[in-house]
Formats: structure tokens, C-alpha cells, sequence
């Protein structure tokens, strides 16, 4: 019974979870400007022995990871730093990163409790919002009237519109929803056009939520 007793024992102690993963999947929303996408995989050694990662590979030479050292102590954190270029890829991308520790493999261990884990990275490479046309003019003596900027945003994509800021007073612009988070309008309009006037309108947004991005539309008098 001792025997027995001492045989499960070391079988529990086998089969405990060393790496535990913050989080296995990460995905981001980018636009081909931002040319990479750099995702931080945080994990901590749960286990009651020091484990050894052996092995971090990545699926494709696009993608490189970081480790900044090799062995953890019981209840030591670290990270693994993964960075995707883009390259001239678009739409989604999937890496994987393939993880492989010194830890005995475990046929009947759960996904975390075995020695070689799957990180997985999701990059959606989209302009998700289009503006038309990105440049607005008039010229010297011209009626000041409105011209109108359609904002519309990629299939299946939701981003919201923020607002809208001008880096000339002599050149505003005003906001209208048309959808939320679909489809908006820009009024730009001059106070007058008797002299030439230049200005950078800054359209801002909520999206990607992990990054929200900025987008510029120009208007002249000239």
C-alpha cells in the first residue's frame, strides 16, 4: 500500500503543471503603414522544480521570438517577445510559435501540464478606415463652399470616428454620422478664399482598441 502510495505520488508530482501561459492566442488589427506587430506572451512557472525552455521556433522567417534567458525558478515569470513583419502581406495572418521545455511529457497531462506549447499570433493587415478624397481645394477667388470627405469603413470592420481636428482656423471641418461606426462625412469648408491657406485635418478613432490609430486628410487654397 506504502508502495502504491508513493508511485501516485510521484506521478502527480510528474504530471504538475510547470509553465502556466497569460495567454496563448494575442490578435491585432493593423494597417500595412505600421510595417510589424510586436506581441508579448507572459507566462510563470507554476511547478515545484526549475524548468529549461530548449526550443522557441517559429513557423516562418517573417516572424522571429525573443527569450531573454532560458531557465525559471519555481514561481519565476518571464516573457517571450514575438515580432511579425509584414513584408508585403495582407489581410489575416496566423503565426505559431512552438514552445519546448525540459519538463518530461505527460501522455495523460492537460494542454499546459505537457513540455511543448503553441502560441498562436493573429494579425489582420487592413486599411480599415478609406477617405475620399484624402485631399479637398479651392482656389483664390473661388466660392467658399463646403466639400465633403466620405469616410467608410472596410467590410466587417466597426471603427468609430472620435472627432476631427483642423491645423488651420481658415480651413474647419465638421463631423456627421451617417452609420455608426460604418460610414461618416466630413464638411470642410474655408472662412474665405482671398489668399492661399494650407491645412492638415487630423481624423481621429478609436481603432484598434490596443492602438487606436489617426488618420489626415489636407486642404488647400491655392
Amino acid at each position: 500500500m506504502r508502495f502504491l502510495t508513493l508511485l501516485l505520488l510521484a506521478a502527480v508530482h510528474v504530471a504538475h503543471a510547470d509553465l502556466v501561459w497569460e495567454k496563448t492566442v494575442q490578435e491585432f488589427h493593423r494597417v500595412p503603414e505600421d510595417g510589424h506587430v510586436s506581441a508579448k506572451f507572459a507566462f510563470k512557472n507554476s511547478g515545484p522544480d526549475t524548468v529549461t525552455i530548449k526550443r522557441v521556433k517559429t513557423s516562418c522567417g517573417c516572424t522571429t521570438a525573443r527569450l531573454a534567458k532560458n531557465t525559471f525558478a519555481p514561481g519565476e515569470s518571464g516573457e517571450i517577445e514575438v515580432k511579425f513583419t509584414f513584408g508585403g502581406r495582407r489581410g489575416p495572418q496566423r503565426k505559431i510559435i512552438a514552445v519546448t521545455s525540459d519538463r518530461p511529457r505527460v501522455v495523460s497531462a492537460s494542454p499546459e501540464e505537457q513540455r511543448e506549447w503553441t502560441l498562436d499570433l493573429r494579425v489582420y493587415i487592413h486599411e480599415p478606415l478609406t477617405l475620399t478624397p484624402a485631399l479637398v481645394w479651392w482656389k483664390v477667388g473661388d466660392a467658399p463652399e463646403a466639400k465633403l470627405v466620405k469616410l467608410t469603413t472596410a467590410d466587417g470592420q466597426k471603427v468609430g470616428v472620435k472627432g476631427v481636428t483642423s491645423s488651420n482656423p481658415k480651413l474647419s471641418a465638421k463631423l456627421a454620422t451617417v452609420a455608426e461606426g460604418r460610414e461618416y462625412v466630413l464638411s470642410v469648408q474655408p472662412t474665405d478664399t482671398f489668399a492661399k491657406e494650407a491645412a492638415e485635418l487630423t481624423v481621429t478613432t478609436d481603432f484598434p482598441p490596443d492602438a487606436p490609430r489617426s488618420y489626415r486628410i489636407y486642404a488647400r487654397i491655392k
